[in-house]
């Protein structure tokens, strides 16, 4: 069976294989159709001298294989790279449906969506699977909205690994819940989630150092941040993006924006790119990174809000709240009898959502998570909670089930 040589950088926590994956000595590290499940199985892969994939005789992977050899010649770059221009990822058809539990069907999204931003330029049809990732979002928040925020938020506030598709994930998934609430058309929630699947695109494997570096950005990783906008905008353009406000959104996601106070007031590619800003700015303050603790979910949401300097309430920021509330689906709380819980879904108040007893007040596990109201006394949330000071791994299919449709 011919073989390829595959980047570690292209494996993160979650991601289903559609592809058998070997070490350098030809054993087995994962079969096709597994999972990366923690982060210690995929700290062992990554640790391994080279790792291959098998390259399947298939119609649809020789179709996978040519296009990287077209892509590698346009580049103008050395066989050696060959890799780098393969997708071997995913079916061509993004409009298959998708199967399984609702997070292995978000883990096949996230999967999906790494390959693709991993290999824009050898990419055929590159929007038209953006536009199948979106419609992917779309089925599965319709389907159960408040699930899908949970398994995200609580991926992305306890977890370092596969960062940057996970928060253009995140972000894409409340882009569009908030399309109703912003009184979006049809057509400007789908560019703002194709905008937020694909803002940071040109520093993806950065933003995933990033997560798992223990010192702050040095001065070329800096340099690298503050041009990744115009440069995403570039290979976006180049990989037959069409959609001019898509483009823009990109170009401009973090450029200081003025406009009138009124959201609805803006031109409508400044109002998308102004959302976006505020969730990824939001999402981005809860995460955790090696060299800091992610925001608490309180001071997360006040900082969008009210943002600093301003004096009256951001639209958005407050659109959010009452959306996912204070404290949103996945994040952790610790209650008025002691208990740490775990966030499940919004409340009558946005202060108050339901929870699910996940420690005791002797930081004890819970066989059982318990549901609980905020709105009675006992119950009532005391404090919010970094995920990091929470020593515990959920069962997300266990806790899918516990939530209330």
């Amino acid at each position: 069976m011919a073989q390829l040589e595959l980047s570690p950088e292209k494996l993160y926590l979650g991601m289903s294989l559609s592809f058998t994956l070997r070490d350098e000595k030809g054993v087995i590290m994962l079969a096709k159709g597994q999972r990366i499940e923690t982060a210690q199985q995929l700290e062992s892969i990554r640790s391994r001298k080279k790792l291959f994939v098998e390259i399947e005789e298939s119609e649809e992977r020789v179709r996978a294989m040519m296009a990287g050899i077209n892509a590698l010649t346009r580049a103008d770059a050395p066989i050696k790279d060959m890799s780098q221009y393969v997708d071997l990822y995913k079916p061509r058809n993004e409009s298959d449906k998708l199967t399984g539990t609702l997070a292995e069907r978000w883990g096949d999204v996230e999967s999906k969506l790494n390959a693709l931003l991993s290999n824009v330029a050898g990419s055929e049809d590159f929007e038209r699977k953006v536009h199948g990732l979106a419609q992917h979002i779309h089925d599965l928040m319709s389907e159960n909205a408040a699930a899908s925020h949970f398994l995200l938020f609580n991926r992305a506030v306890t977890e370092y690994g596969g960062y940057s598709t996970l928060h253009a994930l995140l972000c894409a998934a409340l882009g569009h819940s908030l399309g109703d609430s912003l009184t979006l058309a049809d057509a400007e929630r789908r560019t703002l989630v194709c905008a937020a699947l694909t803002m940071n695109v040109a520093m993806m494997r950065l933003q995933d150092t990033l997560a798992v570096q223990k010192y702050p950005p040095m001065p070329h990783q800096r340099k690298a941040i503050e041009s990744h906008a115009d440069e995403g905008q570039q290979m976006l353009l180049q990989a037959g993006v069409s959609d001019q406000d898509w483009l823009s959104i990109v170009g401009l996601h973090h450029t200081p924006l003025q406009g009138p106070e009124q959201l609805s007031d803006w031109a409508p590619a400044l109002r998308l790119t102004k959302v976006l800003q505020t969730l990824d700015r939001y999402t981005a303050a809860m995460s955790p990174r090696k060299s800091r603790a992610g925001r608490t979910a309180r001071d997360s949401a006040r900082s969008v809000i009210m943002p600093a300097g301003e004096r009256r309430q951001d639209e958005i920021g407050a659109a959010l709240f009452h959306h996912i509330g204070l404290c949103p689906p996945g994040t952790y709380v610790r209650l008025a009898n002691g208990e740490t819980a775990v966030v499940v879904r919004p409340g009558i108040k946005p202060t108050a959502p339901l929870v699910a007893s996940v420690l005791n007040r002797h930081g004890e596990p819970i066989a059982v998570p318990s549901l609980r109201e905020t709105l009675q006394d006992n119950f009532s949330i005391q404090s919010t909670l970094a995920a990091t000071a929470v020593r515990l791994r959920l069962n997300v299919d266990s806790m899918c089930r516990l939530i209330p449709a």
